[in-house]
């Protein structure tokens, strides 16, 4: 048997420190933390980093590059040249049981060299190390510590220029063009096996081995410095296994570390190590070998012992300060936790090394002020310390978190909280951690973790204060270091101490002696139940108000975090540690010193137990629970290496004939002395794959039968791969040391394995075989079935971006890949797997050279994804680059029309107004670069056309003038006044002209009243953006429309200037000025011969914020003349008028007027005062003139007498035929002789009010939707009933289902720009009681008991799905469940054949997965494929369930598609089933399994929704409204609007907005607070209200359904009676 070489030693923090920062003085690297593989804090490796600009004295903000720095023992590296040349090293060196180190040689040549172990172990163990590195990887190597060299490395790394001429290489060869082996090389090590006698020239490095930086040598070691990675493997599965969120996922994963393997077997090297601690993960969770972890590597960390020394625990340091403190340690090398319990239990190891045991195995780390090791405190420091009474001992049963906070506080914040909670921190927080040891830190660290101003006089003063002020636990350090006390800044005292005590080492002693006390021993397992265990989850948990906040996104991976260590409750100490096994001080301890001791401890330590002190029964007893915890916690003791590798020390390792010359860097690529024709298009074929072919236990059969290895050390690597991936699935270890001993030995295969997916077992069972020669070589790994072709492609197209170069040269490559059709051949799934590697590069930041590139990869994967993964992949990368304030080519490529129309294509209309459109209109302000508002402002004239004038006028209009007098740039206005000029006169003049002018006339009317001087500029601002935007209007609007609005804009002025000068200024300076223009107007008048008064003249009824309309010149005249005759009076006015008889003729003629001396102007003006007295202000500050124009001011007859003596002849024709067809039951005529958008009313005053305008900029709003219950269109749909209703996300198209002709069900297709039915499909039978639009295939489904798939354009029948009543018993109805159904409700079919549990009664569309979920009559629900027009799984309820009362009624999802969090729902999906007797159902969508069932109503539930991941609405016959969240407990929450007097037919909900309908009414009400605020609530009722002829008359149909057009802040209501309604 080989022998071990000999151990090394480590050191401890601070002497590891001073050793760094010695020996590595001036390189710009400073110390942070060592890494240590023991509970103690010993180590020869650490992690040092260094600030961006390379400064050894950081500044806290700097970006900072974290490295490891491991420490290998020996002297000089290399021996002198004959030795080496002596050597053949292309041969393995065995050390052997003689001490004598063997270099085994070929056969053939017969040679062997043998030398002194002892003599020859330093130099030929380092030759064998640095060689076996620099085979594996390039690495620079000096012989020696240059400062300038270590300085260039870590220049050249951050730098990204260590592997940019493998990048070059592989992007020379995409152009078919060879420049050197490195990208020949590089292909080979990921699968591209073209050239089989190309092998790898070791210049290049494998893409998941760690690149290293350089090996550098001291006095008497080495030292390798490579980066730090993020994450281990370990921390994936301990703190965040959601990370690995699918099954392909942990398959690629697995790929990467085999192909890793791969190489190194074919090295000649094993790893010898492989565990998940060792497997390091970047932020992308790219997993990583490292050299330094490599079995015969690892062995020879550390420093050398000096001569004579004995092994020990301690720190190898001659000089070292801790090492009286670490002393009395005795804990074993390995961390078998097993060994350690039986130990703690029975005595013989102290509570504190036991809980630094723990510690280690919860991943806590020495040094790290992160995830320190933690300890409990056990006293108060209010007084010293008694075992013998009860004050000043913590209680150890509660959280130091619960004892500082109070029970009532963390009831209050469990209750309150959106996620229910107790703790929302760690137990040891960064910030305690660097408190309790601000006085050892340096001023960098507590101004990084603390507070960026260091004020020494904020940190706790004395231990008291210190246990008082923090909520965390304590620290070893206050156990076992007195040096903690000292301060080492000379502003900041010392740390001080308890006045029972007289010394730190004093004070170390009795704190000490307090955590080894019998008290604390015998309630320690509480508080590691707390800690570590059982109550960190469940029921536990709440118990102990120990819940801690979850994740935000338990999918980001966590280096740190909670490990729950138990699942069972901690077993209670047997017998405490004696006193003088763990202290070392005899001499200065007075408990050592004291005489006479009975304590339990000193009676313990002489290993004698009284009989009155424990029986005999219940050692027993106690012995049983801790024998029986040891078994189920087994998981702690992993064990992943099939043999004892420490027994052997063993390499294979084939070296290189040419050694390595000091100072060397190997050059990272050579000439080929033969190039090989290299084919782009045969590379390219490498990435096609076919994913339909099965994958799974069939086919892993053969292939396990071909398993054989033929080196037994790789076969134990391929153990350990085993091992791991069976823990990945399990989420815990496969074998300890107990199942590992008797698979050895018997062959007995763990029971955990038969809980492994069949494929994977299948896998497992054939890597750990007990005979190694039957376990599969690595090579023969990767061509498993197991990983399907997919995670072969998406490996060699990734593979290339892990290089260490720049984000430009790898953007390059991958983009000509994608741009040759890889993506496309790879499949619509694998480029959503490659997708999170590659769009990272696309970035604002990129250069002008790169811009072509990205936006060469943004499309590819644009064609290649779906729509779903387009939305969560590709969206937020347009979104951050579109939001970026500096100007950026690649922005205004994204601005480009031809992307823009792409993407919108991709993501449908909703989604981009949603996410993009409002970033593109913050493109015009805030003075934006030139050509980036130019690009913004073509997409918005563009897609305005398309848009619609509603979607127009709410998101890209309001949004503009929002805008107003905020930076909005010219380029805004000037889209503004285009967008007017593409849509027509009409729409300019109807829409936009009114919003300018309540903006204008809002910021006139602001300007009177005193407000704070950035209000006033503000107001100016707007004012002149305003009016920038009417002069362009008026540039683009016909003279004649010009001179309409000019009549208008004159009257009001005219009025306002005439009640500001009063009544006889009026006479004295304004009539003279109008004698000619009335004289005019009664002329223009007779010689028109016009007999009614012009189109558009509007007189409302009470109503003040409708301004009536001016066409002509006649309705000037109509205004002006009766108001100055009631204001200045009628013998002053026809004094100055001489034609005053034709006009007031002409006023009766047309308009019914006659004077009236006593008017409502007229006391209106008699009470005026003289204008000069109240300094030109005649009316009161709230009375504005142009609301006392526009509202009926000097009409002389009464509002009542306007509607009977019928001037509402006034309103034009086109608003006749709307207002009509608002009330008539008769089908609308035709309207295609109507423009677009008819229907669509004009702006009244409050839309261009700040309130309003602060809220259009955003679509789901905060605010509650303001709506006005008014129709503003209603057609005839349907012979009868309307019944469902499906809105098109371009808010374009409805679809509506009812009663057609016969009885039959028929859908009817709507275009809402005419109000046109274009088409429709009429292939039911029975009533259609829902409908879903299948936006990503242009598919629409309907159903009556039938699901009909049919092509929404063409109304063509794809496919009809139905149920075989074979399979489903008829259910009949007793009376009393045919009761609880409202008749009127379910009138016209909708339940009418539903007591046949065969058919459909519901459905519901999951877009992310294009399928069907549908309702049964018998409560079952059934999942159809939409893409393949097939019937998926049926899950169906059970037997007690299957009656009429539990149909399904109604169908949700969760409302968005990712990881779901929360305590009740864990899966990542789920489906809420609603049924008719109330209940509802809550199942898991992968696997049907029930999660949740409870009674959500009192009766028929008709529809569900999610607005929210965690929140479910439903509504019911029951008359009521509920929420649901998910994260409570559904069975006590109170969440119910009311005031329905009847049953609630259907909802629907936008953002935080919730519309109902019920009867003939509606209601609103917002879900913007937390539901623990709802309670019982009141509903807002409002009647619809219709326009006949002026008049408004209340929509007395009963409405049967609604859906919200969000973008158009519109909703379309569906009636009993077959109406469509379209409201606002």
């Amino acid at each position: 048997m080989a022998r071990s070489p000999p151990v090394t030693a480590a050191m401890c923090p601070e002497c590891l420190e001073r050793r760094v920062r010695s020996d590595l003085a001036g390189s710009g690297l400073s110390f942070v933390h060592v890494i240590s593989d023991s509970p103690l804090p010993f180590a020869s490796s650490a992690v040092v980093q260094i600030a961006s600009d390379g400064a050894e004295e950081r500044n806290w903000s700097q970006k900072t590059y974290d490295f490891v720095l491991v420490a290998l023992n020996g002297g000089k590296t290399f021996v002198d040249t004959k030795k080496c040349e002596k050597t053949p090293l292309e041969q393995p060196i065995i050390y052997t049981d003689d001490n004598r180190c063997e270099v085994q040689t070929d056969s053939s040549s017969g040679i062997e060299y043998t030398e002194d172990f002892q003599n020859s172990y330093s130099s030929n163990n380092q030759l064998l190390i640095v060689n076996t590195v620099t085979k594996l990887i390039p690495v620079y190597y000096s012989g020696r510590i240059s400062i300038s060299e270590i300085r260039e490395l870590i220049a050249s790394y951050m730098n990204l220029k260590v592997e940019e001429n493998v990048i070059s290489s592989l992007n020379l060869l995409c152009e078919n063009k060879i420049s050197g082996s490195a990208g020949l090389d590089f292909l080979n090590f990921v699968g591209f096996s073209a050239f089989d006698d190309l092998h790898p020239s070791g210049c290049v490095r494998h893409p998941n081995i760690l690149p290293v930086l350089g090996v550098v040598e001291s006095s008497d070691c080495c030292y390798m410095l490579h980066p730090k990675a993020p994450y281990t493997l370990e921390n994936i599965m301990h703190y965040s296994p959601k990370a690995l969120c699918s099954d392909w996922h942990i398959r690629f994963l697995m790929y990467q570390i085999i192909s890793a393997l791969a190489y190194l077997h074919d090295s000649g090297v094993h790893h010898g190590n492989l565990k998940p601690s060792t497997i390091l993960m970047s932020d992308s969770l790219w997993p990583y070998l490292s050299i330094s972890d490599i079995y015969h590597v690892r062995q020879n960390w550390g420093f050398e012992r000096p001569k004579g020394s004995t092994p020990s625990s301690c720190c190898v340091a001659e000089d070292c300060s801790s090492r009286p403190i670490h002393t009395s340690f005795d804990l074993l090398s390995s961390l078998d936790w097993s060994s350690h319990f039986k130990r703690w239990w029975a005595g013989e190891l102290s509570n504190y090394e036991y809980l630094l045991v723990l510690n280690k195995l919860a991943g806590r780390r020495w040094g790290d002020p992160a995830f320190h090791p933690v300890m409990p405190w056990v006293i108060d420091f209010t007084v010293r310390p008694d075992e013998n009474s009860d004050i000043g001992w913590r209680d150890l049963t509660k959280s130091k978190w619960r004892l500082a906070k109070g029970d009532e506080q963390l009831d209050f914040t469990y209750s309150s909280s959106e996620v229910p909670h107790h703790v929302s921190d760690e137990c040891l927080s960064e910030l305690a951690v660097c408190s309790y040891k601000a006085r050892r830190l340096s001023k960098t660290i507590l101004r990084s973790a603390v507070r960026s101003v260091y004020e020494p006089n904020e940190y706790p003063s004395s231990m008291q204060r210190l246990y008082q002020w923090t909520p965390d636990e304590c620290i070893p350090d206050f156990y076992s270091d007195p040096r903690i006390f000292v301060s080492l800044h000379s502003e900041m005292s010392d740390l001080a101490l308890p006045s029972w005590v007289t010394s730190s080492e004093e004070f170390i002693c009795l704190h000490r002696d307090a955590l080894e006390s019998d008290r604390v021993s015998q309630q320690l397992h509480h508080w590691i139940d707390i800690t570590f265990g059982y109550k960190l989850d469940g029921e536990a948990s709440v118990e102990a108000k120990n819940v801690m906040l979850p994740p935000s996104d338990p999918s980001r991976p966590k280096s740190i975090g909670r490990r729950q260590l138990f699942t069972t409750p901690h077993p209670k100490r047997h017998i405490s540690t004696p006193h003088p096994s763990y202290h070392n001080k005899v001499e200065s301890c007075a408990r050592c010193q004291a005489k006479g001791s009975n304590s339990t401890t000193d009676v313990a330590s002489n290993g004698f137990i009284p009989p009155d002190m424990l029986s005999q029964v219940d050692y027993l007893e106690e012995f049983e629970q801790a024998t029986i915890f040891m078994e189920l916690e087994h998981h702690l003791d992993p064990k992943y290496n099939y043999t004892d590798t420490s027994s052997c020390y063993c390499s294979s390792v084939k070296y290189p004939k040419s050694h390595i010359s000091d100072q060397e860097m190997l050059q990272s690529d050579t000439v080929l002395s033969v190039v090989p024709d290299f084919d782009f298009g045969s590379y390219l074929e490498c990435f096609e794959c076919d994913n339909s072919s099965p994958m799974g236990y069939q086919e892993l059969l053969p292939w396990k039968q071909k398993s054989c290895s033929v080196i037994e050390h790789h076969a134990n690597d391929i153990f350990s791969i085993g091992c791991m991936l069976a823990e990945i699935y399990l989420r815990r270890p496969l074998f300890d040391a107990s199942l590992l001993a008797a698979y050895r030995e018997t062959g007995m295969l763990p029971g955990a394995l038969n809980e492994l997916p069949v494929h994977v077992g299948v896998l497992v069972e054939s890597c750990i075989q007990r005979e190694w020669k039957r376990r599969p070589s690595s090579k023969h790994l990767l061509d498993s079935p197991y990983f399907p072709p997919s995670v072969q492609a998406a490996y060699m197209f990734l593979a290339p971006l892990q290089l260490l170069c720049t984000s430009g040269d790898r953007l390059k490559y991958v983009a000509k890949l994608a741009s040759e059709g890889t993506l496309k051949a790879m499949g619509e799934f694998s480029a959503e797997m490659c997708a999170p590697y590659c769009l990272p590069f696309v970035s604002s930041s990129l250069s002008d050279v790169d811009t072509e590139s990205g936006l060469c990869l943004l499309k590819e994967f644009l064609k290649c994804l779906s729509v779903q993964a387009t939305k969560q992949l590709i969206l937020h990368i347009i979104q951050k680059i579109l939001q970026a304030p500096e100007y950026s080519h690649l922005k205004v490529s994204l601005l480009q029309d031809s992307f823009v129309r792409e993407l919108w294509k991709k993501l449908g209309k909703q989604t981009y107004i949603e996410n993009v459109h409002p970033l593109v209109i913050a493109n015009l302000c805030n003075s934006p670069n030139k050509i980036i508002a130019s690009a913004a402002s073509i997409v918005l004239i563009g897609s305005s056309e398309e848009l619609g004038i509603p979607i127009t006028i709410h998101q890209t209009i309001l949004p503009l003038i929002h805008y107003f007098g905020k930076g909005l740039c010219a380029d805004g206005i000037e889209t503004l006044v285009r967008i007017g000029g593409l849509l027509g006169e009409s729409f300019t003049v109807k829409q936009i002209l009114p919003l300018l002018r309540n903006v204008i006339l809002s910021c006139i009317d602001s300007s009177k009243v005193i407000k704070p001087e950035p209000q006033h500029s503000w107001n100016s601002f707007a004012l002149i953006d305003g009016l920038s935007a009417l002069e362009g209007l008026v540039s683009v609007l016909p003279v004649k429309a010009v001179l309409k609005e000019l009549l208008q804009v004159a009257a009001t002025a005219l009025v306002d200037l005439c009640l500001r000068i009063g009544p006889d200024n009026t006479a004295i300076y304004v009539l003279p000025h109008l004698k000619e223009l009335f004289a005019e107007l009664a002329f223009y008048h007779e010689s028109s011969a016009v007999s009614l008064p012009s189109e558009g003249l509007k007189i409302s009824k009470g109503n003040k914020s409708e301004p009536i309309k001016m066409e002509s010149r006649i309705d000037l005249m109509f205004l002006l003349y009766p108001f100055l005759a009631s204001y200045v009076g009628i013998e002053k006015l026809r004094e100055c008028c001489s034609t005053w008889f034709l006009l007031e003729q002409s006023l009766q003629r047309l308009y019914n007027w006659k004077l009236e001396p006593f008017s409502e102007w007229s006391k209106t003006a008699e009470n005026m005062k003289d204008p000069r007295s109240q300094s030109g202000n005649c009316i009161p500050s709230e009375v504005f003139p142009t609301e006392l124009l526009f509202n009926g001011a000097g009409l002389s007859v009464s509002q009542s007498e306007i509607t009977k003596t019928g001037w509402n002849v006034a309103v034009s024709r086109q608003g006749s035929r709307l207002e009509h067809g608002t009330s008539s039951d008769n089908l609308c005529s035709s309207t295609s002789g109507n423009q677009p958008w008819f229907w669509f009313p004009s702006p009244d005053s409050s839309w261009g009010t700040p309130d309003f305008l602060g809220r259009s900029s955003g679509l789901k709003d905060e605010f509650q939707w303001k709506i006005k219950a008014s129709v503003l269109y209603s057609a005839r749909a349907h012979p009868g009933a309307l019944r469902s209703l499906a809105v098109h996300d371009d808010e374009c198209t409805v679809f509506t289902g009812g009663v057609g002709p016969g009885f039959t069900g028929s859908i009817q297709r709507w275009q809402l720009p005419n109000m046109n039915c274009t088409s429709g499909y009429y292939g039911h039978e029975e009533v259609v009681n829902s409908i879903c639009i299948l936006s990503t295939t242009g598919k629409v489904a309907s159903c009556d008991g039938t699901i009909h798939v049919w092509n929404g354009q063409t109304g063509k029948l794809i496919a009809a799905h139905t149920e075989s009543s074979t399979s489903f018993p008829l259910q009949t109805a007793s009376v009393e469940q045919a009761n609880m159904l409202n008749q009127d409700a379910l009138s016209g079919g909708i339940l009418s054949n539903a007591f046949r549990g065969s058919l459909y009664t519901t459905m519901h569309y999951m877009s992310s997965e294009d399928k069907l979920v549908a309702g049964m009559g018998n409560g079952s629900i059934r999942f159809i494929d939409i893409s393949q027009d097939r019937k998926l799984h049926l899950w169906k309820s059970d037997s007690a369930e299957i009656s009429f009362s539990s149909l399904v009624s109604a169908i949700c999802s969760c409302g968005s598609d990712k990881p779901r969090t929360g305590r009740l729902v864990d899966s990542s999906s789920w489906i809420a089933a609603g049924l008719s007797s109330g209940y509802c159902r809550l199942l898991d969508e992968r696997s049907g399994k029930i999660i949740a069932v409870w009674r959500a109503h009192d009766g028929h539930i008709t529809k569900l929704a999610s607005p929210e991941d965690h929140l479910i609405v439903s509504s019911s016959l029951d008359k009521t409204l509920r929420i649901w969240d998910l994260r409570r407990k559904l069975e006590t929450q109170s969440n119910i609007f009311r005031s329905h007097s009847d049953g609630i037919f259907d909802f629907s909900v936008w953002g935080q907005d919730l519309v109902s309908v019920s009867r003939n009414k509606i209601s609103l009400t917002s879900l913007f607070r937390p539901t623990s605020e709802i309670g019982h609530q009141q509903l807002v009722l409002q009647n619809l209200y219709s326009t006949d002829r002026g008049v408004k008359s209340k929509n007395m149909s009963v409405l049967s359904t609604i859906s919200v057009l969000p973008l158009s802040r519109l909703f379309v209501v569906g009636t009993e009676d077959g109406f469509l309604k379209i409201c606002h």
